[in-house]
């Protein structure tokens, strides 16, 4: 036979062989360099040669014809033993692993190497494993490939098939509002990719009941349709887009008891530290320094707050304190009550639970004056029989005092001007001479219903009798 006519052959056997293995690949040894031997042999090589695959639980087929399938993948994570790959060869070979989608899927990794790559002596096996996304849930397809590190070409791809549930919320809070009111809220899923929000369930101690019909866009929800007093046990979970839609786990539990009973209200208040007559009297001495006593019923916890509120027209100030657990006696210091306008003052008293129910308001009233008297006017009178006096006009029912400071102190002398404003002070009597006078000096001052003094008015005048 010709050297032509062999090659030629050679070439008609490789096309024959295209022609029926369709797009298997042919090895670098496919022909061999001896024309002259009895028979030409041609190889071609194919992943099995190399390695075999045993799968696993989530996982059918062999080396060529694998089909992973990982079913309902609760929370995102790592699957291990999803199959094995065994180096079938005589000598050491490098096993890599690549993820081709879907994007549910995070990567695959050799579990003796925790990487995509696994080096096998002859006969050696490795677990592979596949860890899902944490942030992309719903149904996936796609493709993992098996391949002979260093080759272009000796691989294979398995289809891969996952539904993936959203990573659930990881915290949780439920907090008890007015009116029996239940306020949520919630740390985000981790899980953005697919996405269709979260739905809220809620059990009473038996079974759990959803309380959204579509997913909720936000972290927060409120629950109105409780009963006052009952406990109740909230979960939160993500849910994906699609068809079906997928859950994630539970978020953490929490427990909260519905409270829609407002507090007893106050059975006393009081201005404690008022001024003027009566002791009932905002003045410009505590305006700014105020106390107000409240008696409060047995029946007050101690995570109550109290609140006492001034108020005057459109101008109201408060201050709040703790209440004590089982009522008494509190005193509220410090209120500023400057910036009401004089006039009628409400004083009120509320208490408010932990839940923010507010009991009714219990209320006094007091007087607001803080403007003083203008100064008195003063006239000496120099009495040979009786006491001296001294005499003038002030502000309608205020009280007069008036202080002798020369030639020694004496007082305070005292009256109270008249509707009038005309008031006589009776002082000590003083004598002098004609031909040595005696100076006095008194300070007069007016002081009116409220407490508010008046400057002084300093009164000298020389008595010669």
């Amino acid at each position: 036979m010709s050297r032509r006519r062999v090659l030629l052959g050679a070439i008609a056997a490789t096309a024959a062989l295209l022609v029926a293995g369709g797009t298997a690949r042919l090895s670098s040894a496919a022909f061999t360099a001896d024309l002259t031997a009895a028979g030409n042999v041609l190889t071609a090589d194919r992943l099995a040669n190399h390695f075999s695959v045993a799968p696993g639980p989530d996982a059918t087929g062999d080396v060529d014809t694998l089909e992973v399938d990982l079913g309902l993948v609760t929370s995102p994570g790592t699957v291990e033993g999803v199959f094995t790959v065994t180096n079938v060869s005589g000598q050491s070979r490098t096993a890599t692993l690549e993820v081709l989608g879907p994007g549910q899927v995070a990567s695959a990794a050799f579990t003796d190497s925790g990487t995509e790559t696994a080096v096998l002596a002859a006969g050696a096996s490795s677990a592979v494993s596949v860890t899902t996304s944490p942030t992309v849930a719903g149904s996936g397809t796609g493709v993992l490939r098996l391949r002979l590190d260093g080759s272009a070409w000796l691989y294979r791809d398995y289809g891969l098939t996952l539904d993936a549930a959203p990573s659930a919320p990881g915290s949780l809070d439920a907090v008890a509002k007015p009116a029996g009111r239940v306020d949520l809220t919630w740390a985000a899923s981790a899980t953005t990719g697919n996405l269709a929000g979260y739905h809220v369930y809620r059990s009473a101690g038996a079974a759990w009941t959803r309380l959204t019909t579509t997913p909720l866009g936000g972290t927060s929800y409120a629950d109105t349709a409780t009963t006052d007093g009952v406990q109740y046990t909230y979960a939160v979970r993500a849910v994906s887009t699609g068809s079906p839609s997928l859950e994630s786990l539970d978020s953490p539990h929490a427990t909260v008891r519905a409270d829609a009973t407002a507090p007893v209200l106050p059975s006393a208040v009081q201005l404690a530290n008022g001024g003027g007559q009566g002791g009932g009297w905002i003045n410009a001495a505590n305006a700014s320094t105020l106390s107000v006593s409240v008696t409060l019923p047995g029946s007050s916890a101690a995570t109550d707050v109290l609140t006492v509120t001034l108020s005057n027209g459109a101008e109201a100030v408060s201050k709040e304190v703790p209440a004590p657990g089982g009522g008494g006696i509190v005193t509220v210091t410090g209120l500023d009550a400057s910036p009401l306008s004089d006039g009628s003052v409400t004083i009120a008293a509320t208490v408010a639970d932990a839940a923010g129910n507010t009991s009714a308001p219990k209320t006094t009233t007091a007087s607001k004056d803080t403007v003083a008297p203008n100064e008195p006017t003063a006239s000496y009178v120099d009495e040979r029989n009786t006491a001296d006096a001294i005499t003038g006009t002030a502000e309608a029912n205020a009280t007069i005092t008036a202080d002798q400071t020369e030639p020694a102190p004496s007082g305070p002398y005292t009256d109270t001007a008249a509707g009038s404003g005309a008031y006589t002070v009776a002082v000590a009597n003083t004598k002098g001479t004609p031909g040595k006078p005696v100076t006095v000096t008194y300070l007069i001052t007016a002081r009116d219903a409220a407490g508010n003094t008046s400057a002084a008015t300093t009164l000298v005048y020389a008595v010669t009798r």
